[in-house]
């Protein structure tokens, strides 16, 4: 045989034995849209408007527009602060469920139009579409389908008027990056001065194809999100929470925003393998806490230490971060919130500035060819891969760092323009010989970043596995992140005692009363007594770097130790006193004979007590069964004589379960309370309580 024919063959062979065609798609794959928008990993949901001034989360349509008058609306102070923070764009709220609108819609007069803002001659959108492009920030909107202003609400014609406005937003004011659609779907509202209630055919009504059909006609590279997308779904809760298994497909079927059953809405944080849609997750929650869109009086800032935990269980876990951000009455971000932003952002690439595989040996078991070799993990590259040859459904990344490294965290990224492939993966650490495990996970997606405790080795190793033909890694880190003192973490028990856990090495100071500026901060050595409750501001220390947190706020309810719920609907039982029991856990449901509102509980304080506010927990568990939308608050001093205290809703406590405090017009004395439910968020005549208390301030 001649040489170069034997070459020939040789070179054949080789490359009939080594692949180097690139892994075949897998699965539902993003587009090109979703890939942007997965590569921006925090953004902002703007919360601004008439609720503002009034202090709701959802207002009911009939606010005098003359409200809206900011002394200094500064648009570009909210585009700088975003992008100093790290975010890549932001959202505005330009028409919430009250049907106010922050541009001069042609179609309302229920607008900025009719605002002493600017003489009427103002357009909010406008100014920050243009501070977002001069900070380099993408721009999305919101549109909120139901309207408790409009008189046509419920009818064909506010549906064409839905149509007309949204043309007129993704027209007018450049690209879009995300279009945020809701599920909201009617109740009762003013609605043009009828002050009703309207409910609709949620299904149908909105016409949601034609609402989709508009923005991809305008805006086709705008990713729309709703609970069942269709270029992001919600992620099932408003806490800052996504799955530890995050698929980014999932099949919706035929479902639309808001009418999906419970056993979908729990699909929503985990996705589905080898779902028929690439629909990645998307977690909101609010920069608030506790969590409120819209600005509230006094309303604390989450703490670093609480930011950097949503970063983990959001970025983290393969979903962006949608950060509710609430501008305050001057038209400005708060000077706490903008601090608050800066650091977090600052804190973010603290733990990920120095990836020590950059300068580690890192070989595999398998690898498809040079072109898909181990390097390309650390390259910085999101476009660059490595990949195993077909077949190989689980392999072994080795990283040799040559001498013993300290680390604390793990970054991991797919190739996911392929498909989302990975199903488990686990980190060992060489130590005294063998290989033990640090840390593990499930799905990786387009990134997935793990939090341990320090370690010190030579030598790690990266185990994957998947049930696709074969495996993608397009970036890999390991970080040695600083640490972080902890949030102070107080608790009171029903006889008003409060204490702290105290970590070894940091201390904790609090004080009580209104303004923390002027407080007179004290150590905490012991619990101490507060039967009246009150608000507390906290801080924690570190005893050898003086590092401290931010100052935290929270504020506790009189003691409840000799309280008793003395009926359920007229009715008691031993379960009675669940919703008084300190245990957020627990829960007490209304009476089984009674299977409609109202139900009511009534408590006995055992002594009469000054009281200013009452508070109403809903159930924790994730079901929504019996959480209570419309309520009435009682007094009495006798248990005879009742004195209506507050009345009203709980504004999106579907979605946000928070403990909800309602403030007096006047403080009362009094001993007996009761609670009144006049309706449930899911309509089914049910009622429960997880707690109820009341404060004396």
């Amino acid at each position: 045989m001649k040489p170069k024919l034997l070459l020939y063959l040789l070179i054949f062979a080789f490359t009939a034995c080594h692949q180097v065609d690139p892994p075949q798609p897998y699965g539902a794959l993003p587009s090109a849209a979703q890939m942007a928008w997965h590569e921006m990993e925090y953004f902002s949901l703007v919360c601004y408007g008439l609720n503002t001034y009034t202090e709701e989360e959802w207002a009911y349509g009939d606010v005098d527009p003359g409200l809206f008058n900011p002394s200094d609306l500064n648009t570009d102070q909210w585009a700088q602060t975003a992008s100093e923070a790290e975010m890549k764009g932001l959202i505005l709220v330009a028409k919430h469920h009250d049907g106010f609108c922050l541009w001069p819609s042609q179609y309302t007069d229920y607008s900025v139009k009719a605002t002493p803002w600017k003489n009427g001659a103002g357009d909010v959108l406008g100014d920050l579409a243009k501070s977002c492009k001069k900070y380099g920030l993408k721009l999305g909107v919101y549109l909120s389908p139901w309207d408790r202003n409009h008189a046509e609400y419920g009818r064909p014609e506010y549906v064409n008027y839905y149509y007309r406005q949204l043309e007129e937003l993704l027209t007018s004011y450049g690209d879009i990056f995300e279009f945020w659609i809701d599920g909201a779907n009617g109740g009762t509202g003013y609605y043009g001065g009828a002050n009703e209630r309207r409910n609709i055919d949620a299904k149908n009504y909105y016409g949601y194809d034609s609402i989709f059909s508009i923005v991809e006609k305008y805006q086709p590279n705008a990713v729309i999100f709703s609970d069942i997308g269709p270029g992001t779904r919600w992620v099932g809760n408003e806490d800052g929470i996504g799955g530890e298994t995050n698929w980014n497909t999932i099949s919706p079927g035929d479902k639309v925003p808001g009418v999906s059953d419970s056993e979908y809405v729990k699909k929503l944080s985990t996705g589905e393998e080898g779902g028929a849609k690439w629909i990645p997750a998307e977690v909101n929650t609010t920069l608030l806490w506790p969590k409120a869109w819209y600005y509230h009086t006094g309303q604390p800032v989450r703490s670093l230490g609480n930011l950097m935990d949503l970063y983990y269980t959001s970025v983290g876990r393969g979903s962006p971060l949608n950060l509710g951000l609430a501008i305050a009455p001057s038209g400005l971000i708060r000077e706490a919130d903008r601090r608050a932003l800066l650091k977090f952002g600052e804190q973010v690439k603290r733990e990920f500035e120095s990836n020590l595989l950059e300068q580690a040996r890192i070989k595999a078991d398998n690898v498809r060819n040079s072109k898909f070799d181990t390097g390309l993990i650390a390259d910085k590259n999101n476009e660059t891969y490595w990949a195993t040859s077909d077949g190989v459904n689980s392999a072994t990344l080795e990283f040799d760092f040559g001498k013993p490294t300290v680390f604390n965290r793990l970054l991991l990224q797919e190739y996911i323009a392929l498909g989302q492939r990975v199903d488990s993966f686990s980190l060992e650490i060489e130590k005294d010989g063998k290989f033990v495990e640090i840390a593990h996970g499930t799905t990786i997606g387009y990134k997935r970043l793990l939090r341990f405790d320090e370690v010190s080795t030579q030598k790690a190793r990266l185990k994957l596995s998947t049930k696709a033909p074969c495996l993608t890694l397009s970036n890999a880190g390991i970080y040695h992140a600083p640490a972080l003192v902890p949030d102070p973490l107080p608790e009171v028990d029903l006889q008003g005692n409060l204490s702290f856990a105290s970590p070894d090495g940091i201390s904790i100071y609090y004080a009580l009363g209104e303004d923390p500026d002027s407080a007179d901060f004290k150590k905490y050595t012991t619990p101490l007594a507060i039967p009246e409750g009150g608000k507390l501001h906290c801080f924690a220390q570190d005893d050898k770097t003086g590092f401290r947190t931010e100052g935290i706020m929270h504020e506790f309810g009189v003691a409840r130790k000799n309280w008793k719920v003395i009926s359920v609907d007229g009715q008691n039982s031993k379960e009675s006193q669940l919703a008084i029991d300190n245990d957020s856990k627990s829960f007490l449901t209304g009476s089984e004979q009674k299977s409609e509102h109202p139900h009511e509980i009534v408590i006995d304080m055992a002594r009469p007590t000054n009281i200013s506010a009452f508070s109403y927990l809903a159930r924790q568990d994730g079901e929504k069964e019996g959480i209570i939308y419309e309520y009435e608050f009682l007094c009495s001093a006798d248990g005879s004589n009742w004195k209506l205290m507050a009345s009203g809703t709980f504004s999106n406590i579907e979605n946000n379960p928070n403990r909800r405090i309602v403030r007096f017009d006047e403080k009362v004395t009094a001993r007996y309370l009761k609670m009144r439910s006049l309706s449930d968020v899911r309509q089914s005549g049910k009622a429960s309580w997880a707690e109820v208390e009341v404060f004396a301030d």
